[in-house]
């Protein structure tokens, strides 16, 4: 997989400020992305990676087809030559769904765009409202569709733990999403940053945030239907930095929430193949060793506190003795 050199466009061309969204905090940049300023990244990214490397633009953190045309043809003219000169291999971007139609998407693919990831966040109507989204799931289902029609690689970003949402509307969006087939989708639990609307009404005592634990549980609902229906997912929480971590206020921020995740995705497989009378010493794929044992081994303390009976313990398959 070709590496991505991110170029953060935060806030641009947003009609309207979401509840939880504070771009600039998650992106650490305030200042407006200039064709200038996209250059020096992607000369400075270009420099320190590998000769032939050939990485990704990939214009992040606002909606990138709604920003007036003429500023986004600035800015792809700069991937543009990068792509001209063999140094970019393609562009992808994020927007919203009720930013694209068929001539938009011609438009994009003739400047190298092969990937548009679209802010779902929610297919729960209510949600989506109280969210201040300004797009329906409707929207989300067309964009969607427009964008497979193109024959670029669409990815899917749903949210969990909006105002609104509970753990059966959040299990539904999955659903629903899974049903447009995308390439792949991303998972955010919310957190609570401020400078936001939700920070507020938090503050209020009007939204009672996920905790951590709360939200690793949903996601693992979202990842049982993700798998099962075979839809890669390319990340789950935000990407953790030492300036985000120091800015949530509340709510389901934690670096390693990914983790938390498929841990708990593990406990149910480990417990239901235990109550079927599975081996008491189960073998996982070394790589999930610490996912299935869990954070501070809590899958394994809580599968012997309800097991006790048994002598449970999770070994790496490669430590498996021949019969």
């Amino acid at each position: 997989m070709a590496s991505i050199v991110p170029v953060f466009v935060p806030h641009a061309g947003c009609p309207c400020r979401c509840v939880f969204c504070n771009q600039r905090a998650i992106a650490g940049q305030a200042e407006r992305m200039t064709p200038e300023w996209a250059k020096e990244i992607l000369r400075e990214a270009l420099s320190v990676l590998p000769q032939g490397s050939r990485p990704q633009a990939a214009f992040y953190g606002g909606s990138f087809t709604a920003i007036p045309v003429e500023e986004q043809e600035a800015l792809l003219a700069v991937t543009d030559r990068y792509q001209a000169e063999g140094l970019l291999s393609s562009v992808r971007l994020s927007t919203r769904p009720d930013a694209i139609s068929p001539d938009c998407l011609t438009r994009l693919k003739a400047h190298g765009v092969t990937v548009i990831e679209l802010g779902a966040q929610s297919m729960e109507e209510d949600v989506l409202r109280q969210a201040k989204r300004g797009h329906t799931a409707a929207d989300t289902v067309r964009a969607a569709e427009q964008i497979q029609q193109a024959g670029i690689s669409l990815i899917l970003q749903t949210m969990a733990g909006l105002p609104g949402d509970t753990r059966e509307t959040v299990r539904r969006t999955a659903e629903r999403v899974a049903a447009l087939h995308p390439d792949g989708v991303r998972i955010y639990p919310v957190a609570v940053l401020p400078d936001t609307e939700l920070y507020n009404l938090w503050q209020a005592g009007s939204y009672h945030p996920l905790e951590v634990e709360t939200a690793a549980v949903w996601c693992a609902d979202m990842l049982e239907v993700f798998a099962r229906e075979q839809i890669p997912v390319i990340r789950v929480g935000l990407n953790p930095t030492e300036e985000l971590g120091s800015t949530v206020a509340a709510g389901a921020y934690h670096p390693a929430m990914g983790e938390l995740a498929y841990s708990e995705l593990w406990y149910r497989k480990l417990k239901q193949q235990l109550a079927t009378g599975g081996d008491t010493t189960i073998f996982v794929p070394a790589r999930e060793l610490s996912r299935a044992i869990g954070h501070k081994r809590r899958n394994l303390l809580r599968l012997r506190e309800e097991f006790p009976e048994r002598s449970i313990t999770i070994k790496p398959i490669q430590h498996r003795r021949e019969p």
